[in-house]
């Protein structure tokens, strides 16, 4: 039955002229079939051969009646089967169809307007539900007076009246605009010859049948979606299943559950859809997903990425789909649709044109189609591999631009005088490799800069992976002239999570040094666009011309912009609104009704799955917890829904902390570190390939991740780290030895903080297992038992670049990153353990009765647990207030961070000291608590950062650095009165200072509680809505402010106790003749395994007790420079770079790298012209010296060490000291010299 049905089919087909016939075919053959499914809100709308047939005939009659045969007719619809009707009514009148997108607020009203002055159509066909919409849209415009039909509301009766038109293989079917990437739409003539051959060799080279099945989510509106997504399916026969765009784009999942529930064997999109479902869909989402179906998973219509093709192949393989599914294919609307496709069952050729960039074939062409490559200056074919413009020649290749005989002859009659007859030029370039084509690129959208080309995807991938911020899908590179010169301008659309957190100077940096190190390019303008606002195609391509017409009319929705002229852009700019919300979603109201559930989860699992003293004993967290928090999300509260992470906000995710605080300080610090130390440094400063591989397990918590920084003799001075980074081929070695750090010994991935020479503080995310990490013995520490703190040996550990967080020197910014948003966090650990001490307090102190009455009610108890009120409001205001400019994406200064860490665990201890108090002899039982809480909340003054430390290092920048404090709290707090008297009481209190440098450090640590009492006093003082709490807490704390004031100033050097530290000492050592100086030596338990059941008796080695050994370059000879030569060189760099780049000094850091701020090959060669003149030496400097060295420090250090010893152009008389007469006047002693520096250099090329 089947065979006899496919031999009928073949016949009918040969005789069929029109997509008319075709459905005439499945009338006779299967009438009742389901052509069509359209999934709409859960339900399943169906369209039989037989029922389109009647609708389509209904309409024909209606416009029949009209005489517009050979008319235009615009259809405005949804996606949805009206419009399947409409466009077949058309067809089946010999009207000539346009579908258009329908205009919504205005959004596609420029385009329909210029469509419809193009087109000229006779009328519009639409929906009753539009028709209202659309007469008010098209009111006071140019198609305001158009008939408009409403199709769904036409009798089904008219069907019998109807009569087959004169329609033949040549005459106009539709009129397909062009998406106009690079210019206005130009209606492209179809005819139905056109449509037929086109969609016969989809059918063929697909290998479509009977069986097939298809699910289509494409607009339908353009090629794509309504050639291939609509038409191909009546073509074949069978059944495909539509949705809109907006179902697709809203949860990518849905695309691949149709797939999976309709068992479908064809689907496909271009690569963005692919990389949305890779950076959209979790695996949860996944569990009952089956995509064994899918046979043609085609991909087109944009640049095609190896990358994502992999990437996708690999994450779904568990779920059935096959890499050779993929289906790479290249066509255009003037060629119909399809011009090249892959073989079925065979994955795309790839070619690697170069170590960085892989290209993808697209298949060849048909029998019936040519295509060839051609120079598009000399118009002369070119020979295989070699680039050109791409010509294609075949039945599929339309008539020409409607209205446009000019561009018809040059785009549709191209010649050549080699090859007959005529072909279209696509304009676009690419190559052939046997018959294999590869697509590189569009003419038009050439990018020519000082004579050399570049192609703007190229750029544009660039950019979006510069940073996590950015949108990798949606942004544009292009050129402008500026001053007769060729400038590129690069305009990318912000993630909707960066509206939340938009840090531009980082992105804008990120961006240069990108473009700069991949393209040698420099960047005259970068502008940061607003989410969904980039101008696009009606099929979803960005318009580069677009975005050049909006650069140059400022008409683009900028959100920031950034020129080369700017000498200090300013670190945030805002012209948009910026709301508050969770950092992944952008809505407030859905961040926070996710964060509520969470925390009321958390409060209801505490009771039940929760033991903190079984932990505490046991000195380790059940695994249940850890793997109920990771599929809650917790491990991974800020990383983005793409990579399986909450995408919560600062506001929400402290929201949860401080819940965590008050259940278990152990559980809140494990969460707080896995998402702080362990997550924000590879989300923020990992590669784009180690946030790839990592973020997706740490998120969900099927690996933890650590943080290593300090070392025995590296604590709260991290500049002090000894472990290093020992160049090794292309990557480096790790050594050195790193203590106390939590979760390390659990952890699948550690981020380490070591040592590079000259360079500065690099930091590395390294995996579990990798050679050389070996984990130490665990600390036993007084509080926090649960969680476990270890030593962690770093014994040459081999990485690459790859697993730089940040660049190489800037590890330290990374880490103090990291540091200060854990004292945020820490914060809010601390105002959840307060809480929970007061509400056991009260508990007990209501309860219990004493002599006097109730506990509660005796002064002392009363009054203390009112502060610790006060106490708790003034923290908790601060930290939500910092969360929410942080959310707003404004920048917060480090003396904000300092005060909550510095306040914060100072009363969180009080607060744990007085429970423990109140409770009397109870408050010295383990199973009541409060010994636990108590020894918890004794590691919060030290983790992070000692309270005496910070506050000496807040009180120097109150007394040194006080502008951004100052700005802080006037600006951002709305805190005048408070600035100012901070700003009062530290002149008064510095005028008492003295040269000496003990009685200083004293006043820096009084200044220091001063100005942190001040920032929780800024904190509720600028606020406008001040309740009952909030104002008996700023009582409380100015209060408090003015007692340590007048503490300050009334102190007397003479007082300090460590005025005479000799006294002192020599005070306690005679202790020992009191007491004794007792250690204790008797042995414990026994915790070595037998030497009788040991693998080898031969213990590992502690590298860092081995003799580390550097290179030592010889000292320079100071007679020919002098000592300063180092500075010298790394100002003149740094003065010349900000003349040459338009660049603010203040802004050049010589711990970064030149591509950092743009440069390109050609002021790359200027500079070592330049530097080579200045140095005034004779030795030609390399083109290539600012991309050889990572840093402008280390350049200079090479030039120092090089051309210190070796004397200027007038010294040697302009002759090469390396010449061979001069080399055979040396002694061996001097030639001994000369080869020792010579080797010294060598190595430090090496090293570097």
């Amino acid at each position: 039955m089947i065979s006899r049905q496919r031999e009928n089919f073949s016949i009918a087909l040969e005789e069929a002229v029109t997509l008319p016939d075709v459905l005439q075919v499945w009338i006779q053959e299967q009438p009742n079939s389901i052509g069509f499914n359209f999934l709409q809100d859960r339900e399943n709308l169906t369209l039989t051969y037989q029922e389109l047939e009647g609708q389509a005939r209904a309409i024909a009659t209606h416009l029949q009646a009209l005489n517009w045969q050979k008319e235009r007719v615009l259809l405005m619809y949804p996606p949805g089967l009206e419009l399947i009707a409409a466009i077949m009514g058309c067809f089946y009148a010999g009207v000539i169809a346009v579908p258009v997108y329908p205009p919504r607020r205005n959004r596609n009203l420029d385009r329909l307007l210029a469509i419809a002055s193009d087109a000229q159509p006779s009328g519009i066909l639409t929906t009753v539900a539009l028709s209202s919409s659309l007469r008010e849209t098209a009111k006071e415009t140019a198609i305001a007076t158009l008939p408009i039909i409403t199709t769904d509301s036409i009798s089904l009766d008219l069907a019998d009246a109807w009569q087959r038109p004169s329609v033949n293989a040549d005459s106009i079917a539709m009129l397909q605009y062009t998406s106009g990437s690079t210019g206005t739409p130009k209606g492209v003539m179809l005819s139905h010859g056109n449509l037929l051959h086109n969609l016969a060799q989809i059918y063929h080279r697909f290998g479509h049948s009977f069986s097939s099945k298809s699910v289509c989510w494409l607009p339908p509106y353009h090629d794509m979606g309504l050639i291939w997504g609509i038409f191909e399916p009546l073509y074949g026969g069978f059944p495909v299943t539509l949705m809109a765009p907006v179902v697709f784009l809203q949860k990518p999942i849905r695309w691949l559950q149709a797939i999976s529930q309709t068992r479908a064997t064809t689907s496909g999109a271009p690569n963005f859809a692919y990389e949305m479902c890779l950076h959209n869909i979790r695996s949860e989402e996944c569990q009952d997903l089956d995509l064994s179906s899918w046979e043609i998973a085609f991909t087109g219509a944009e640049p095609i990425r190896a990358q994502t093709l992999e990437k996708f192949a690999t994450t779904f393989a568990q779920y059935g789909f096959r890499r050779e599914a993929f289906y790479a294919c290249y066509g255009l609307a003037e060629a119909t649709l399809f011009v090249t496709g892959g073989d079925k069952d065979k994955p795309p050729t790839i070619e690697n044109l170069t170590d960085q960039k892989a290209i993808v074939g697209c298949g060849c062409a048909s029998a019936e189609q040519t295509v060839i490559i051609v120079d598009p200056e000399s118009q002369k074919p070119r020979l295989e591999g070699e680039e050109g413009e791409i010509w294609v020649r075949g039945a599929s290749v339309a008539q020409g631009y409607w209205g446009r005989l000019e561009e018809t002859a040059a785009t549709f009659r191209a010649t050549l005088a080699s090859v007959a007859g005529s072909f279209l030029r696509t304009g676009d370039l690419g190559f052939l490799r046997g018959e294999e084509l590869f697509v590189t690129g569009r003419i038009k959208d050439v990018i020519i800069i000082r004579g050399q080309n570049y192609y703007p995807q190229d750029i544009e991938a660039s950019v979006g992976q510069s940073h996590e911020m950015l949108n990798p899908h949606w942004g544009a590179a292009f050129s402008v002239e500026i001053s007769g010169e060729e400038r590129l301008v690069v305009v990318q659309e912000v993630e909707r999570s960066a509206w939340r957190s938009l840090d531009t100077a980082a992105m804008i940096t990120a961006i240069r040094g990108a473009i700069s190190r991949e393209h040698e390019l420099q960047v005259y303008a970068i502008c940061l666009l607003k989410p969904s606002s980039i101008p696009k195609t009606s099929s979803g391509k960005v318009q580069r011309h677009a975005c050049q017409a909006g650069f140059i009319n400022q008409s683009l929705d900028v959100i920031y912009q950034w020129e080369v002229e700017d000498i200090t852009p300013p670190a945030l700019t805002r012209t948009l609104p910026l709301q508050r919300g969770g950092l992944g979603s952008g809505d407030l109201v859905g961040s926070k009704y996710k964060t509520d559930n969470l925390i009321e989860w958390l409060r209801d699992y505490a009771n039940h799955h929760i033991n903190s003293r079984l932990m505490d004993e046991r000195r380790c967290i059940p695994p249940h917890i850890v793997l109920d928090f990771g599929n809650r999300g917790l491990l991974g509260m800020q990383v983005p829904p793409s990579y399986g992470g909450l995408g919560l906000g600062y506001t929400d995710t402290i929201r949860i902390i401080q819940q965590l605080g008050a259940i278990d300080s152990t559980l809140a610090l494990f969460v707080g570190l896995n998402n702080v130390l362990g997550i924000r440094p590879i989300l923020l400063h990992g590669t784009s390939s180690l946030k790839e591989e990592l973020l997706p397990m740490l998120a969900t918590g099927r690996e933890l991740a650590a943080f290593a920084l300090t070392e025995p003799g590296a604590g709260a001075n991290p500049q002090a780290i000894a472990s290093q980074a020992i160049a090794n081929g292309n990557g480096w070695r790790l050594r050195g030895e790193k203590i106390w750090s939590g979760s390390a010994a659990w952890a699948g991935v550690i981020n380490v903080f070591v040592q590079h020479q000259h360079q500065g503080i690099s930091g590395f995310a390294v995996r579990r297992g990798s050679p050389g990490l070996r984990q130490g013995k665990e600390a036993l520490t007084m509080g926090m038992r649960g969680m476990v703190q270890n030593t962690v040996y770093l014994e040459d550990v081999p990485v690459t670049s790859e697993q730089l967080l940040g660049g190489v020197g800037t590890g330290m910014s990374v880490a103090q990153d990291a540091m200060m948003y854990g004292r945020l966090a820490i914060a809010a650990v601390c105002v959840g353990g307060m809480k929970r001490c007061l509400q056991l307090m009260w508990r007990y102190s209501e309860r219990r009765q004493i002599a006097t009455g109730r506990l509660l009610e005796h002064p002392v108890v009363f009054h203390r647990l009112a502060e610790l009120t006060e106490a708790i409001t003034a923290v908790e205001t601060l930290v939500m207030r910092i969360c929410e400019l942080l959310d707003q994406g404004i920048t917060v200064p480090v003396e904000a961070y300092t005060a909550c860490k510095i306040s914060a665990p100072e009363f969180y201890w009080q607060s744990a000291d007085l429970l423990v108090q109140t409770l009397g002899g109870r408050g010295y039982i383990e199973s009541n608590l409060a010994p636990q809480i108590l020894r918890d909340a004794r590691v919060f003054r030290i983790f992070e950062g000692p309270t005496e430390t910070l506050c000496g290092f807040l009180g120097a920048r109150v007394l040194k650095q006080s502008e951004e404090l100052q700005q802080f709290l006037t600006q951002t707090l709305g805190a005048v009165e408070v600035a100012q008297r901070l700003a009062d009481a530290v002149e008064r209190i510095s005028e008492r200072f003295t040269n000496n440098i003990t009685t200083q450090r004293w006043v820096f640590h009084q200044l220091g509680e001063l100005a942190s009492d001040a920032i929780l006093w800024g904190a509720m003082a600028g606020m406008i809505d001040k309740s009952p709490d909030i104002q008996r807490a700023i009582a409380w704390i100015k209060n408090r402010f003015e007692q340590k004031l007048h503490q300050a100033l009334n102190f007397a050097p003479d007082n300090l106790p460590l005025a005479n530290l000799q006294t002192t000492a020599n005070l306690i050592s005679e202790y020992a003749q009191t007491i004794g100086d007792v250690e204790q030596t008797l042995a414990g338990e026994e915790d070595q395994l037998d030497e009788l059941l040991r693998k080898s008796p031969v213990s590992l080695k502690n590298p860092v007790s081995q003799n580390l050994t550097v290179p030592n370059f010889p000292l320079p000879r100071t007679e020919l420079r002098k000592n300063g030569f180092n500075s010298e060189i790394q100002t003149w760099l740094i003065n010349w770079l900000s003349q040459k780049l338009h660049v603010s000094i203040s802004e050049i850091d010589s711990k970064k790298a030149f591509a950092d701020y743009g440069i390109d090959s050609v002021t790359a060669v200027e500079l070592a012209q330049d530097l080579q003149e200045w140095l005034g030496i004779s030795q030609k400097l390399e083109a290539t010296i600012a991309w050889n060295f990572p840093t402008i420090e280390d350049l200079a250090h090479y030039l120092s060490d090089t051309f210190r010893t070796q004397p200027t152009n007038e010294e040697a008389g302009g002759e090469n000291l390396t010449s061979s007469a001069s080399l055979e006047d040396l002694s061996a002693a001097e030639m001994a010299e000369l080869l020792a520096q010579e080797i010294a250099i060598a190595r430090q090329r090496i090293r570097s």
